[in-house]
């Protein structure tokens, strides 16, 4: 269905719909008049057939000699002389004079002058009818022979605008590839420009210029975003230190104490929020360094795991930590610091998500391909859909909830810079999410 949608099925659908037209309105005249030369041909030869009988007839002698018609044929014979009643010579049984009600039959009428024995002047009459079925087999086979050369011309035609919608799409389609490797975020990737000197040549110049314009536009969003993140990070500071030290002073009131709390915790927030800003600049221009050495994911998974946990406590969520202790190594080559972001989004995306009193689960083991994963599991309150959309920037789940939704994206993003990107599944009720990390090379 969906090709039929598409370009170059709907220049096939229109090229043999035109195609069959046409071909149908000449196959329908060439019906016609072939049915007017096989109408023509019945007529003369029963004409022709109706004169050589009509010559035999001899009324000169005695007694009238009439010839009779052959297989398939019926006849009538009448002789008329001046003055006289008509005088029938002959009839065939069953003969009918052919009429427009009666469509089965064809017929023709002759007349000859003659002189009988007496040297009178006559006129000698004859009927000659035969069926029209034959003609009417001969224009069935027509008929159908023309049904069969339409239909095996559509599917030609069809054939051939699919092959020809092929070969003139075939730079869009190239043009289509490229576009989707470089994604909604283009760096210095341009599409082809087919020198063809027609709207497709056009088009890929447009689009090109398009996509140097957003390159253009992304550099200047992340130089903004990377500069505004950087400016703010120093006054943020301050004013976390500034509070820290306001709230451990003993002469505090106790009644400003929930105050200041409140606005510690949503400065610390602003200032996740602000490294996440820098963390998405740095990624989405490729120029994140990965400080790599070798870590054992298994104790890296387990700290981030005790950080969080008074978290989870607090919110009424139990926490389940399983590592498979039969895998002997856990090391592996990474940035420390970018997989413990990786691993605290994933468990704080759960913390937020999965519903009160619901576990949250935290595997870690070896895939057989040999790579070393940690796995984190929540029940949903509801299905997620498409679970690409996850790991799309500024994407929530839930709109409610807190946070910019760039959680999974920035961990999906530093994954892929480790060599794979994050596997997401759901499935009865549950959604997991996969690190997987190769081994280190010893």
């Amino acid at each position: 269905m969906n090709s039929l949608r598409g370009l170059r099925g709907q220049l096939a659908l229109v090229f043999t719909l035109v195609f069959g037209l046409v071909t149908g309105l000449a196959s329908l005249y060439q019906y016609q008049h072939v049915g007017q030369v096989l109408h023509q041909g019945d007529d003369q030869r029963l004409r022709a057939r109706a004169y050589v009988l009509l010559e035999q007839v001899d009324v000169s002698g005695a007694v009238p000699v009439v010839p009779l018609p052959g297989a398939g044929e019926r006849m009538r014979v009448v002789v008329e002389v001046k003055g006289q009643p008509p005088q029938e010579l002959f009839q065939s049984p069953g003969f009918v004079t052919p009429e427009p009600s009666l469509p089965n039959l064809r017929g023709v009428e002759l007349r000859r002058l003659a002189f009988n024995e007496q040297g009178q002047s006559v006129q000698i009459r004859l009927w000659l009818v035969h069926s029209a079925q034959p003609l009417a087999a001969d224009l069935r086979r027509v008929r159908v022979g023309l049904w069969w050369a339409l239909a095996a011309s559509l599917v030609l035609a069809l054939v051939l605008a699919a092959g020809l919608g092929a070969w003139v799409l075939r730079p869009l389609r190239r043009i289509s590839r490229y576009a989707q490797q470089i994604g909604t975020a283009p760096g210095t990737e341009r599409l082809p420009e087919p020198q063809t000197g027609d709207e497709v040549q056009e088009l890929a110049r447009t689009l090109n210029r398009m996509l140097d314009r957003l390159r253009q536009g992304a550099e200047l969003q992340d130089n903004f975003l990377a500069a505004a993140a950087h400016e703010l990070r120093t006054p943020l500071a301050i004013l976390q230190t500034g509070l820290e030290v306001t709230r451990q002073a003993p002469e505090l009131p106790t009644s400003l104490r929930a105050p200041l709390a409140a606005q510690a915790q949503e400065l610390q927030r602003l200032s996740h929020l602000v490294e996440d800003f820098l963390l998405v600049s740095r990624l989405r221009s490729d120029a994140l360094p990965l400080a790599r050495r070798p870590i054992a994911l298994n104790e890296l998974v387990v700290a981030v795991a005790d950080q969080l946990l008074p978290r989870f406590q607090a919110a009424g969520r139990v926490l389940h930590l399983a590592v498979d202790e039969e895998v002997v190594d856990y090391t592996i080559d990474g940035d420390a610091d970018k997989l413990t972001t990786v691993v605290l989004n994933l468990l704080d995306n759960a913390l937020r998500h999965a519903p009160p009193g619901a576990a949250v689960h935290v595997l870690v083991g070896q895939e057989a391909s040999g790579y070393r994963y940690a796995e984190v599991r929540n029940p949903l309150r509801t299905s997620l859909g498409d679970l690409s959309r996850l790991t799309t920037a500024r994407y929530q789940a839930d709109v409610l909830s807190s946070g910019a939704g760039l959680g999974l994206w920035i961990s999906n993003r530093i994954a892929e810079l480790h060599g794979a990107p994050l596997v997401l599944h759901e499935a009865e009720g549950w959604l997991s999410v996969r690190l997987r990390l190769p081994a280190a090379i010893t």
